[in-house]
């Protein structure tokens, strides 16, 4: 039996999908064809016997419109100088190696996600896509190597890559704006004798002593005296009890002006 027919009754032997693998292909085919279409290429025989990129169909303008846009330029240059760029990054490892059209057209597909809208953000993404196709390759000769000082110096290579991918998302985040945060206050809500302060707040002192982790601890205090309410008094018919100020007052003569005990004699 040849390895066809093997396939063949390999595939017959499966049974239909259930209820709930249905309902998970039937909703990933509607997000599938909610997805937008990126632009890719085929390989072709050109003049002279050599093998070069083009479109499937018929339409070499739109389709170097599609490019162009990918790439976020009006100019058929910068075009082809970061096609060849990704056409040598994802190509073999080894010299003279043939393009690879499914790295390019992954790579297309990478730069529509980024969706760059000028020539800066588009050699971003250009770098982007280099550094994510070269750590995927140090992860893949970690991974079949058994040295254990080969696996250090891909794995190292890789980590380092991944980082700068990081580092070049945040960039292009920064490009567009993106990086900057605003704070906006709703609502605000100040009891009575409270002040309220909206921004940075900076507590300016000689010291940080007792007095600095008390008015740490509350929020609410101010450091000028403010004007105090009388305190109730227990007669509801008396006046309320004077709340101590910091004015200076004369010390009161003490009760008791004779001492409690006469001196020996």
């Amino acid at each position: 039996m040849t390895k066809r027919k093997t396939e063949q009754s390999v595939t017959q032997a499966k049974s239909a999908p259930g209820p709930k693998t249905s309902a998970a292909i039937e909703q990933a085919q509607a997000k599938y064809a909610a997805l937008p279409l990126r632009p890719f290429m085929v390989v072709e025989e050109g003049e002279g016997g050599t093998k070069e990129m083009a479109p499937t169909h018929s339409d070499a303008a739109g389709h170097s419109a599609w490019l162009m846009s990918s790439l976020g330029t009006a100019s058929t240059s910068f075009l082809v100088q970061q096609l060849n760029s990704l056409e040598v990054a994802t190509a073999g490892s080894a010299p003279g190696s043939e393009s690879n059209v499914f790295g390019v057209n992954a790579a297309l597909a990478m730069l529509g996600a980024i969706d760059p809208q000028d020539e800066l953000e588009g050699a971003l993404a250009t770098q982007m896509v280099g550094c994510h196709s070269l750590s995927m390759a140090m992860l893949c000769r970690a991974k079949s190597t058994t040295r254990t000082d080969q696996l250090q110096l891909y794995g190292n290579l890789a980590v380092k890559l991944q980082r700068t991918f990081t580092a070049q998302i945040e960039a292009l985040a920064r490009l567009r704006g993106k990086g900057q945060q605003t704070v906006r206050v709703e609502h605000v809500t100040v009891q009575a004798g409270a002040q309220a302060i909206v921004g940075d707040v900076h507590h300016h002192g000689p010291g940080r002593g007792r007095g600095h982790r008390k008015n740490k601890e509350q929020p609410h205090g101010t450091s000028q005296p403010t004007e105090r309410a009388t305190l109730p008094s227990p007669n509801p018919i008396g006046d309320g009890v004077p709340v101590p100020r910091d004015a200076k007052r004369a010390v009161q003569t003490p009760r008791r002006a004779q001492p409690r005990r006469t001196p020996r004699e």
